[in-house]
């Protein structure tokens, strides 16, 4: 590796890191002003919130506008490049274009990896802490009444178990008059009525109180009536009454059996844009990388200023593309593999675009 390919790689992640910490604490302060009403409303405190939801809020926002990041970071280090006449030195001492976006290309895939990483794995463990502090502190009390309210279910939890309960309350983790059935391929062998269930979480159990078991044998049905039954069931509450956010609490892997096991319900959508965009997003880096550099490597009047203001439309245009094709996904207008890529598909293409016509000057 040449003296210029760490030169860039060096100064480009720095002036990564700068501009993601910069902005990470001017919207931890924007976003607590705004908020401070709905914490002390909810008997929260701003210290408890600087500790227990903004370091996992700002790993979810890093990891959000990293594409933005990236872009600004690219745009705002070459520009000073080219002000200072070191891209016009290095093009002039022979070394192409496109040799000059190899060191580009590596920091972008290096960060695109960590982003990738932290999608899978870091970022729902991050939501996860985030939303309990949200839907304890932050949340309207509008919504906070229907997250608290008591619900019907009646779903599939396996491909031969069904559970249906009249009345679940998420916040006692108790529910009345459950029914729980298990087949042999269409044959019904088994079920077990409870006047009520309780979701024991430390344990991960749940228990049956006041219970009556019917296994379903060729010639003659057996009958068992008991006080309370302890059984584990392949799914949380969490899973058969899944918050509007749920997906992003799941690894890749978690997130991927979810959706495997809801593919026959409506309204997927949602859960398969959070698993898409997984991927979709630490992918932009790489389009963002060589779209700032192919915008920031001309030169022009007031360069700097003019190549970020144009850097920060771009990337917000992208931000509130995404949103679009989302929105539209989640009422089922168009596929959810679509919604996702497209925004980097038509980004893509405009890239290919810039990188070529300054390839050829």
């Amino acid at each position: 590796m040449k003296i210029i390919d760490r030169y860039i790689i060096r100064n480009f992640i720095g002036t990564f890191i700068f501009i993601t910490i910069s902005l990470q604490f001017l919207s931890v302060i924007i976003d607590i002003s705004q908020r401070m009403h709905r914490l002390e409303n909810n008997q929260g405190s701003i210290k408890e919130a600087l500790i227990f939801y903004y370091p996992f809020w700002s790993i979810w926002l890093i990891n959000t506008f990293s594409p933005i990041s990236v872009f600004l970071s690219v745009i705002f280090f070459t520009s000073k490049l080219t002000h200072n006449s070191e891209i016009t030195a290095i093009l002039s001492s022979g070394i192409s274009f496109r040799r000059l976006t190899i060191p580009y290309l590596i920091s972008a895939i290096v960060i695109g990896i960590i982003a990738l990483i932290i999608n899978y794995y870091f970022l729902p463990v991050a939501n996860k802490k985030k939303n309990e502090f949200h839907y304890q502190y932050l949340l309207s009390p509008k919504y906070k009444n229907k997250y608290e309210n008591n619900q019907t279910i009646s779903t599939q939890i396996s491909k031969n178990e069904y559970i249906f309960i009249r009345n679940f309350s998420k916040k006692k983790n108790i529910g009345k008059e459950c029914v729980y059935q298990k087949f042999n391929g269409k044959k019904l062998i088994y079920i077990l009525k409870s006047r009520n269930i309780f979701w024991y979480k430390k344990q991960r159990i749940y228990i049956f109180f006041d219970y009556k078991e019917t296994i379903i044998k060729k010639y003659h049905d057996f009958f068992i009536i008991g006080d309370f039954k302890i059984k584990k069931l392949p799914i949380t509450p969490e899973q058969f009454l899944p918050e509007e956010y749920i997906a992003e609490t799941m690894n890749i892997h978690e997130l991927k059996k979810f959706i495997d096991g809801e593919k026959n319900k409506r309204n997927m959508n949602m859960h398969l844009n959070e698993y898409y965009q997984r991927t979709s997003f630490p992918f932009s880096t790489l389009i963002f990388t060589i779209l700032g550099l192919s915008i920031s490597t001309k030169r022009k009047k007031g360069e700097i200023a003019y190549n970020i203001i144009v850097g920060i439309a771009l990337a917000f245009f992208y931000i509130f593309f995404i949103e679009i094709t989302k929105i539209y996904s989640n009422k089922d207008y168009i596929p959810s593999l679509l919604a996702v890529w497209l925004p980097n598909l038509i980004y893509g293409i405009i890239t290919l675009f810039f990188y070529w016509n300054r390839s050829m000057n």
